[in-house]
């Protein structure tokens, strides 16, 4: 398919020109089995600024095994081919099995490509909100839903706000020891557990991506006060203040999520976070 036929990056002369040149390399060579696009593009809603969000997925050998050099070759191969290459950076992300890597690519025309190879046999079908561009073997016949798509379990869900707790408790730590750049760290940490809670809260897809999530899917609504979380760490009262945003942001969110989900996300350790907060105040004030 090519970016005139349907892609939504039709519309955007600089992103189409790079989606059919990598279009081209993928049919071009029997190893290349599928190529899809997702993200901004893939919905319809991206812009000039938007990158390229792609995965191209390769015939596996039998045994399922693959060369990472010889991956990252020929991976490089389909990069160069798109256009005139800034700079590359092939990687593999911590959590991914072997056999996938990653190409995040700058090109002269000012776009970006994100780039995932994989194995074509991985995909049970196109994901939700991507666009096929080449199917040689009929993967994306049938829709697929990722399994992040979906609300946390419950184990995830304590697992945020756990983590978001501790977060607000290392704040508090730092607060009182007056390293205010590292509490802020600690604020952004916590902000970020509190996000995917509330996401999950309100059944936003992708609800792991937090904000991110909120800002590209339906109802579109961050939560109530989120401004407030956010510090100047070079104003101590402003990262004080951020803290307790965020510590009330997170119980909300909890609560909220715990609804939604069934399960009980309150926890003791919320308590101890606001004891300790309180006691970095009194130390600032006293």
């Amino acid at each position: 398919m090519a970016p005139e036929d349907g892609n939504p990056a039709a519309q955007l002369p600089r992103h189409s020109e790079l989606i059919e040149r990598l279009r081209r390399a993928v049919e071009a060579d029997d190893e290349w089995r599928t190529f899809e696009v997702g993200c901004s593009i893939g919905r319809g809603t991206a812009d000039e600024l938007s990158d390229i969000d792609a995965a191209i997925g390769y015939a596996t050998a039998p045994n399922g095994t693959s060369d990472d050099e010889r991956l990252r070759d020929r991976g490089r191969s389909l990069v160069d081919a798109a256009g005139t290459v800034v700079d590359v950076l092939c990687h593999r992300e911590p959590a991914w099995p072997p056999g996938a890597l990653r190409f995040a690519a700058e090109y002269g025309n000012g776009v970006q490509l994100d780039l995932v190879v994989l194995p074509a046999a991985r995909r049970p079908g196109l994901p939700d909100g991507s666009v096929a561009i080449v199917d040689k073997d009929g993967v994306y016949a049938q829709d697929w839903r990722p399994p992040v798509a979906d609300p946390p379990d419950a184990a995830t869900a304590r697992q945020w706000t756990m983590l978001g707790w501790w977060l607000v408790s290392d704040a508090a730590k730092y607060l009182r020891r007056g390293s205010w750049f590292e509490a802020e760290a600690r604020i952004t940490d916590a902000r970020a557990h509190a996000l995917r809670l509330h996401a999950a809260a309100r059944r936003v897809p992708y609800p792991s991506f937090g904000l991110v999530s909120l800002l590209d899917f339906p109802p579109f609504e961050l939560p109530d006060g989120l401004g407030a979380t956010y510090a100047n760490p070079t104003e101590p009262a402003s990262v004080l203040a951020a803290a307790e945003a965020v510590a009330a942001l997170l119980r909300t969110a909890a609560a909220d999520a715990g609804g939604t989900l069934g399960v009980d996300l309150s926890t003791p350790w919320s308590s101890l976070a606001d004891q300790r907060l309180a006691a970095a105040g009194d130390r600032r004030t006293g």
